[in-house]
């Protein structure tokens, strides 16, 4: 179960780089409804490289328009046998001088840095290998690009003693390895977010509709991001980004399910995500600071 629970914690971290309010490189599907606006995030669902959860070729790994990152999470799985509750803070740097691109000539991604030390609530961050996974001139490849840091809480303080408040703060310092003053601050939390869903109608008669509902704050806007999984896997496919008022409430009309091929998927996935985000510093050390509420609820398709 930790093994199972370590992986959908590493898979969901992929969903940051979504709910981050940065132009997306993704086709919009409806922004004329005032209420919500809907990207499609995968095209082709039957030719998709599945790494870990969400990391699919040109979507989540949008890594060009990133500046460095600092992202904490408090993050809930809900199935139908249970909820887990789980915390998770990264750090990634990344070295605007060294691209690295595909074949074309196109730019994939940079390489990353470890600078200093870092701690997340006065807990040292581990520096683990990054890899990224992508399809390139019609070939599944992968690239290490560097490390990162990261400390992840799937029970009880394992493998990591880092807890997410919600509606509080986490605090944040490094120490340069090298020349340079230390750094600290607070990032703040939001409230956790709460989800619900209700489907009705089913794919036989391609009625499906997705009622959607969570604790409403009123401020900004939240995320929902809507996945598929196959049978016998357990990583997802990302399909819809959505950005919606925080009202507590959302009907996803049937046209966005049923026009994908939902017989051939056994679970759908939303993941509700209400987040902060600032910005510290400027130029090549600008940070983008995000803090999230997750909830994800995995579903089987009726």
């Amino acid at each position: 179960m930790k093994k199972i629970l370590t992986f959908f914690l590493i898979s969901i971290s992929a969903l940051i780089l979504f709910s981050c309010d940065k132009p997306a490189p993704t086709q919009l599907v409806d922004d004329t409804n005032n209420e919500f606006e809907v990207e499609l995030l995968n095209i082709d669902l039957e030719n998709q490289y599945i790494t870990s959860g969400s990391d699919t070729s040109g979507i989540t790994q949008d890594l060009t328009g990133i500046t460095n990152l600092i992202s904490v999470s408090g993050i809930k799985i809900s199935t139908v046998v249970r909820t887990s509750y789980l915390s998770l803070a990264q750090a990634m740097f990344f070295d605007k001088s060294e691209p690295i691109k595909y074949s074309n000539g196109k730019l994939l991604a940079y390489r990353t840095l470890t600078p200093g030390e870092i701690k997340f609530n006065g807990t040292e961050a581990n520096i683990v290998p990054y890899r990224i996974r992508f399809r390139d001139m019609g070939m599944q490849r992968d690239t290490l690009i560097g490390n990162k840091y990261l400390l992840y809480n799937i029970f009880g303080g394992y493998p990591d003693p880092f807890y997410f408040s919600y509606n509080s703060s986490v605090s944040f310092e490094f120490a340069p390895f090298g020349p340079g003053g230390n750094i600290s601050f607070n990032i703040p939390t939001p409230q956790e977010i709460i989800g619900n869903v209700t489907l009705t109608g089913n794919t036989q008669n391609k009625n499906l509709i997705a009622l959607l509902s969570w604790n409403p704050v009123g401020i900004k806007k939240i995320t929902v991001i809507v996945g598929l999984i196959r049978e016998n896997q357990i990583s997802s496919i990302p399909v819809y980004r959505i950005r919606t008022r925080d009202d507590g409430e959302l009907r996803i009309p049937g046209r966005y399910l049923n026009q994908i091929p939902l017989e051939n998927f056994e679970k759908i996935v939303f993941t509700f995500i209400r987040s902060y985000e600032g910005y510290h510093g400027n130029g090549n050390n600008e940070l983008l600071v995000s803090s999230q509420s997750i909830h994800s609820i995995v579903i089987e398709i009726p």
